[in-house]
């Protein structure tokens, strides 16, 4: 009786929550987990906020970024950049974590995510080829095991979401050197935020980046470099990345046949596979034999 009494109390808060307008729904939440069974893929496409994604446990497989198949395992964490699209498939049943940020957020109040460029050495190595991988301390993987009960009973206030994340930075702070920060959040170091918002906007709309230039209304050599410091390759890399994203998404994904993916993306089919050998380093037919075995 004693336990029937406290679910039915429990339900009543809930529901008292619910029309809470701190209580916050999924769209909103900038804390999210999703299980994702082996075999199966977990998806997010044009990422409106950076993301820093944990493994709590399993092993998968993510491509994002012109990054293909690059396995993340048990208790390491990664870093998404705004605009990018991620797509995991699970190698074994997995519990993936994430938290939506921007490069407002401060690492404690006497220390900002935009200082940490001054620990890296050289240029900022925007890397295409793997993600920087960090391991999880202990006690970070703890405190994310208690945030991911608190989501698991419906807790969506967001203070408290703020709160844990505010928490979460200062954790990284404490818990790894200067180095290893800078070199795990370069991808969103430098970057103009209205700039690039307005490029993740309206980059859909174009196919070149001439035409993404006159959409802007910028000159040039304005536009050339503002987005060489913004995203740190050239616009016309860049477009090749997106479209990277997108086109592996699909040969890995779904069934189109090569034809039709050619078509989809304006190619040939010759130089479709030209383009994946390029970029992939296989044929679409062996990239997907690979990917299914």
């Amino acid at each position: 009786m004693k336990l029937k009494r406290h679910f039915s109390h429990q339900s009543m808060c809930m529901d008292e929550l619910s029309i809470c307008e701190n209580h916050i729904s999924d769209s909103r939440s900038f804390w999210g987990g999703k299980e994702v069974k082996a075999g199966k893929y977990a998806i997010w496409e044009d990422m409106e906020s950076s993301l820093i994604g944990f493994v709590l446990s399993g092993e998968i497989n993510i491509s994002t970024g012109g990054v293909v198949c690059q396995l993340v395992k048990e208790k390491q964490m990664f870093l998404i950049p705004a605009g990018n699209n991620f797509h995991g498939r699970a190698v074994k049943d997995t519990y993936f974590m994430g938290c939506a940020f921007d490069r407002n957020m401060s690492l404690c109040n006497r220390f900002s995510i935009e200082q940490l460029q001054k620990y890296v050495d050289g240029p900022l190595k925007k890397d295409k080829a793997q993600i920087m991988l960090l391991p999880m301390h202990s006690l970070l993987v703890s405190e994310l095991e208690l945030t991911r009960c608190m989501l698991q009973a419906g807790v969506f206030c967001i203070n408290y979401q703020r709160i844990k994340r505010e928490l979460l930075f200062i954790l990284l702070r404490n818990f790894y050197q200067q180095k290893e920060l800078a070199n795990f959040f370069a991808p969103v170091l430098g970057t103009d935020n209205d700039f690039k918002s307005d490029v993740l906007h309206i980059y859909p709309q174009v196919e070149t980046a001439q035409e993404l230039m006159l959409k802007l209304n910028m000159s040039p050599s304005v536009f050339k470099r503002k987005f060489k410091e913004t995203f740190g390759v050239s616009a016309r890399q860049w477009l090749i990345r997106k479209k990277e994203q997108k086109l592996i998404r699909d040969i890995l994904m779904t069934n189109i046949p090569v034809g039709e993916l050619a078509e989809k993306y304006r190619f040939t089919a010759n130089y479709l596979t030209t383009f994946c050998r390029k970029h992939f380093g296989k044929s679409p037919t062996e990239l997907r034999m690979e990917h299914r075995e």
